[in-house]
């Protein structure tokens, strides 16, 4: 098995339990006791668990943050409505924003077909999926940041500086109405504020699973993006359209 296949199982159960014995990952994985320890250890420099006796427990924190193998496997179908109906705002010649997340990486393979667009990225993940595409792209630099992915820091910063954009598109941890948008990591939270605020237009592409979620860095008050979703209730798009523009992919 695959060292990002065991993570993947002792994250799972930790979901599902809130904590996890080594013995009973044992028999799941069919792995030793020696190598579930290491990827524990692993997996707790990454703040994803809290390792205790004989197993681990959830890591829970406004600052907590899924590694993108584990978000990538959540919510796919969802997070492909959602890429398709973000490609639709596209129009040829636009210069677009990508940030770093699954989801607004999920919009990349139906941009395929649009004609002259160039695409700016702090995404490692999504400038190779842009270029796979042959969609002209430009990868802004800084510090890659491991869980993610993402180039952040001030040089990051700098660069975005430089550019405007036509339309941006946001991942983000968590939406609410009070809370607004919000991400666990104050640098990345700063990226996005500032492609935000560099664009004509500006997206928020999230499933129901991030509505009424909040994390430690609001980069937006509520009616500062429209919202690309899927699975929210008709109540729920009711009372965010009062705040703000909600597309809801089905």
């Amino acid at each position: 098995m695959l060292t990002e296949e065991r993570y993947q199982i002792i994250l799972d159960q930790l979901k599902k339990h809130g904590i996890v014995k080594i013995k009973d990952l044992v028999s799941i994985t069919h792995s030793s006791t020696s190598t579930l320890r290491r990827d524990m250890q692993d997996l707790e420099n990454q703040n994803l668990l809290v390792r205790i006796h004989g197993g681990a427990k959830a890591f829970n924190s406004l600052k907590s943050e899924e590694a993108v193998f584990q978000k990538e496997n959540i919510n796919v179908d969802k997070k492909t409505l959602i890429g398709k109906a973000a490609a639709e705002t596209v129009h040829d010649n636009d210069v677009l924003f990508l940030d770093a997340g699954t989801t607004v990486k999920s919009m990349i393979p139906f941009l395929r077909d649009k004609n002259e667009i160039l695409v700016v990225t702090n995404s490692i993940d999504n400038a190779m999926l842009l270029s796979d595409g042959n969609i002209e792209t430009f990868v802004i630099g800084g510090q890659l940041k491991i869980s993610t992915h993402a180039l952040i820091g001030s040089s990051t910063i700098n660069e975005i500086k430089k550019y405007n954009f036509d339309k941006s598109f946001i991942g983000t941890n968590g939406f609410d109405i009070d809370s607004g948008f919000t991400t666990p990591d104050p640098e990345e939270s700063s990226i996005k504020r500032l492609a935000i605020q560099k664009s004509k237009e500006a997206y928020v592409l999230a499933d129901n699973s991030k509505y009424k979620k909040r994390s430690f860095c609001q980069f937006g008050t509520i009616n500062d993006c429209s919202i690309i979703s899927s699975g929210l209730n008709t109540a729920d798009i009711n009372l965010i359209k009062k705040e703000t523009n909600i597309l809801e992919a089905n």
